[in-house]
């Protein structure tokens, strides 16, 4: 079994905090040597965590160190040679000052990637990557800093398009705008935040009049790329889909990770350069750190599957992981499901809604943890935080046909491996649904408060509050309020951020009326990928005050006038990033009918009523704004096939890989 997971989420311990780490270095007498750590008396170094050139050894008298030059600027480009800066360290020596000391220091890079530097304090660029290197120079208990600058430039044909003309820059000299040429962008939505390590991001615009050729610049602090294109226009798509070279993409968001905007412009003008329009200007961010973990979300694809993707993998393509083929008989669909934290096993409800058997999975040696089904029905599970259980509702009723199958409304608690009940908490006469157990430490369950009058299924819950429950001295606590149900309205699907802070709801109106008892509710606002679904976010506490996630629910160029986009089932990933040196973001995940630029959301195949099909987006939410708008604008995630309804994603900080199976 393999398991893959960030190793390091704590702030005061990254390596991007040089002074700190050297300092640490140097008390110990670099018995502990950073990331990065190269060099050494007469030493090269490769750039490699850890280094391989030894420490320096102590100077003996020495009092003070110092770094020159303490600021310094490189700027490399495409096809050009590496860039190398020498720097000179000196120091006072049983009192004689500036003491020649470049090869009696330990030198270290933060971050990675950018530059080496060798035993003689030679920096030399390594590649395609730009931003800011703290070089830090050791020996003894003194250490001495400078900042390098790097800069990196590239103009010219895309590599992946090899029809564009070598001299297509000389056809964009004009700085004269063209308004009837200028093309539109479209995606990414501006204002959009990515981490560094998402690939395949595609440009999407419309062309404008009468152009041939397209210049594409992203402008960040640390790189400029101006990249010279043709049209691509996929089967039934009206405008242009252009997917960036990866060593080109991969520069522009290493080079910016952590930075200021990068700044997205297109022109466009003919083969001979008559004239020349321009597009409007779109920022993206991208964070400081790379997302990690395990995403497994539903899809509808080859009839249904769980699909998984690793983030902290090398690979681009999400592969199926778990296909009622593998799963066994009886089981002719998989969909709502959930995985423990640690990735190793999985609880997926069969045979959609009304049904309820459970399938609890062994994800570490890929095989049924138990025989299917379990003994208990239930849908919507969650995991509490060390994966020896899961909570879940059976409230389905006779409306689906299935009065011998109705379960409990309360809340159950379920064994996470031999899969039995092992307690009911009683909610006071509440129907319960979409449970979701905190992963900060504390025991609270946030859920979905139903309607227990109304005739309808766990997927489709009417006139929805929220309520938390906490366990306090080994006993589950009485159901406290966090927003109260209101007639033409439903809150349903809570998710407690990682911090155990907040929770991510959705919320939708009831358009053609309040929710209908009886055999049919209103479906407009039933909680099955409603058109008004808006994600909102609270704090987890009682009679708590709501904000609605402007930026993240916010439509896209495509999208209109249309902020009907049935935003749906928010999931965040377990890990809480850094956005920059000192603002920490989580990631949030959820289904949405929205404009992917310009391809269409896909055809429902998998659903009987008319509400269109979705796809998984992501957005990045800083933590600790205060009252503003945490969120930044959506993505969508590009590794998903785009042709099917995909759902309901669900994060584990491990991508588990067992046997084959």
């Amino acid at each position: 079994m393999k398991t893959e997971e960030a190793s390091d989420r704590l702030g005061w311990m990254r390596v991007s905090r040089p002074l700190f780490v050297a300092a640490i270095c140097a008390g110990l007498g670099c018995a502990f040597r950073p990331a990065n750590m190269t060099g050494g008396a007469g030493s090269g170094g490769t750039g490699a965590p850890g280094g391989s050139g030894g420490t320096a050894p102590p100077v003996t008298g020495l009092t003070d160190l110092a770094i020159s030059p303490p600021t310094a600027s490189l700027t490399i480009s495409n096809g050009g040679p590496a860039q190398t800066q020498q720097y000179t360290v000196t120091g006072t020596v049983n009192g004689v000052p500036n003491t020649d000391l470049t090869k009696q220091v330990t030198y270290t890079t933060v971050p990675n990637g950018i530059v080496t530097i060798d035993g003689n304090g030679l920096a030399t660029t390594t590649g395609t990557k730009g931003g800011i290197v703290t070089v830090t120079a050791v020996n003894s208990a003194h250490l001495a800093t400078a900042k390098l600058t790097v800069n990196y430039s590239f103009s010219g044909p895309d590599p992946g398009m090899p029809t564009v003309p070598s001299d297509a820059a000389t056809r964009f000299t004009s700085t004269t705008n063209d308004t009837a040429r200028s093309p539109q962008l479209i995606y990414p939505n501006d204002g959009v935040l990515f981490p560094p390590n998402i690939s395949n991001v595609e440009i999407h615009f419309t062309p404008g009049a009468n152009n041939t050729l397209f210049e594409v610049s992203l402008t960040g602090t640390y790189s400029t790329v101006t990249t010279y294109i043709k049209c691509v226009a996929p089967a039934g798509i009206t405008g242009c889909i252009y997917l960036p070279d990866p060593g080109l993409w991969a520069s522009v968001a290493s080079s910016n990770a952590g930075q200021a905007a990068v700044h997205l412009m297109v022109r466009g003008t003919d083969d001979t350069g008559t004239s020349v329009g321009a597009s409007q200007t779109f920022s993206m961010q991208f964070t400081q750190d790379t997302v990690q973990g395990a995403l497994y979300y539903w899809t509808t694809s080859n009839k249904t599957a769980i699909m998984r993707y690793d983030f902290g993998g090398s690979t681009a393509t999400p592969a199926p992981y778990l296909t009622p083929a593998a799963a066994g008989a009886s089981i002719n669909c998989v969909g709502c499901h959930a995985l423990s934290p640690d990735g190793s096993k999985l609880v997926a409800s069969a045979n959609g809604q009304g049904d309820g058997r459970l399938l609890l999975w062994d994800v570490t040696n890929n095989k049924a943890l138990q025989p299917f089904p379990l003994t208990q029905r239930s849908q919507f599970e969650s995991w509490n935080r060390d994966g020896t259980q899961f909570v879940g509702v059976f409230g389905d009723n006779s409306s689906a046909g299935n009065s011998a199958k109705v379960g409990p409304s309360n809340l159950m608690i379920f064994d996470g491996t031999t899969g039995k009940v092992t307690q009911t908490i009683d909610l006071g006469g509440l129907r319960a649904d979409h449970p979701d157990w905190s992963k900060a430490g504390d025991e609270t369950i946030a859920f979905t408060t139903v309607d227990a009058t109304a005739s309808t299924t766990d997927q489709r819950p009417s006139t929805g509050g929220i309520d938390f429950i906490q366990l306090t001295a080994g006993a589950w606590g009485q159901p406290k309020v966090m927003i109260p149900p209101l007639l033409g309205q439903n809150n349903y699907y809570p998710a407690i951020s990682p911090d155990g802070i907040t929770v991510a709801y959705d919320q939708s109106t009831c358009t053609a009326g309040t929710p209908a008892l009886g055999t049919k509710p209103d479906i407009s606002c039933d909680a099955d990928t409603d058109a008004t679904a808006t994600i909102y976010l609270a704090p987890l506490a009682e009679n708590a005050t709501p904000a609605v996630l402007t930026n993240a629910n916010s439509p896209g160029v495509a999208d209109g006038t249309t902020t009907a986009l049935a935003n749906s089932f928010p999931k965040w990933a377990p890990f809480i990033e850094q956005l920059d040196e000192f603002t920490k973001v989580v990631w949030l995940t959820f289904s949405s009918t929205r404009q992917y630029g310009l391809r269409s959301p896909p055809v429902p195949t998998d659903m009987s009523e008319t509400k269109k099909g979705t796809l998984i987006w992501m957005v990045g939410i800083k933590l600790g704004v205060g009252g503003a708008d945490p969120s930044f604008t959506s993505f969508c995630l590009p590794f998903q096939d785009v042709t099917t309804s995909n759902h309901i994603a669900q994060w584990a900080k491990n991508f588990v890989i067992g046997p084959p199976g």
